[in-house]
């Protein structure tokens, strides 16, 4: 999109060629499925503090530097793009009816989990997303607007329904012959890092109004996903 060519990393930039992999891991790894490997699948990282990620219908995949700067682990960015490649392979419409586009977004979520799932990604780590946006937003005072004056569903709401839709996720990931999971569950370690934090802010009574930095988020201690799959 011309708005953003100024504003391109170039294919050899080290986040390009991160998102890059991730995108081809999982289309690897979901080539079955009907409609992702007829797609000419292109990818477009922009330099923007925006935290945003979209898809064109045609395959083009926009992400944005300010959502790679919000992850902390490989495993919520493969969810994230996950997701977008759903809205692609499900020929979802850029509307403006915001029920119908929540409805468009949940889906998404719940397609974009088993794309990942069937990649070895631990889908656990994607509610965990959610609550950091909202535990951020939180901190920094922002006004929560309801869910219905919103085109996308509430941080809260997303949280939960992937937390509904994780055990069905799990044990797609089991029957790709995935290797187990290691290391607790990282939806537990983000709990506890926020009590954590709001224990210490409390103690030393600041102003948890600011933003923390990621360093105080959990990071899932795996370094990459493995690149390997089997697909039915």
């Amino acid at each position: 999109m011309e708005e953003f060519k100024n504003d391109m990393l170039t294919e050899k930039d080290p986040r390009y060629m991160a998102v890059k992999e991730v995108v081809h891991h999982l289309i690897e790894c979901n080539k079955d499925i009907p409609g992702i490997s007829e797609i000419n699948w292109i990818i477009h990282v922009v330099d923007s503090p925006d935290i945003n990620a979209f898809v064109l219908p045609n395959g083009q995949v926009f992400i944005f530097t300010g959502l790679l700067n919000s992850v902390t682990d490989i495993h919520q960015l493969s969810f994230l793009l996950g997701h977008e490649i759903a809205h692609a392979v499900l020929e979802h419409a850029f509307i403006f009816d915001r029920p119908y586009s929540r409805t468009l977004e949940a889906e998404a979520d719940k397609i974009g989990l088993q794309l990942a799932a069937k990649a070895c990604v631990d889908v656990r780590a994607s509610s965990v997303f959610w609550q950091q946006m909202e535990f951020a937003e939180s901190l920094h005072g922002l006004p929560k607007l309801p869910q219905w004056l919103s085109t996308h569903p509430s941080h809260g709401n997303r949280a939960e329904h992937l937390d509904r839709l994780i055990p069905q996720a799990l044990k797609i990931r089991e029957t790709c012959n995935c290797p187990p999971l290691s290391g607790p569950d990282p939806r537990l370690l983000f709990k506890l890092s926020m009590k954590n934090f709001l224990e210490e802010a409390k103690k030393e009574d600041l102003n948890i109004t600011v933003k923390p930095k990621m360093d105080t988020l959990p990071i899932q201690n795996e370094k990459q996903i493995p690149l390997t799959c089997i697909v039915e």
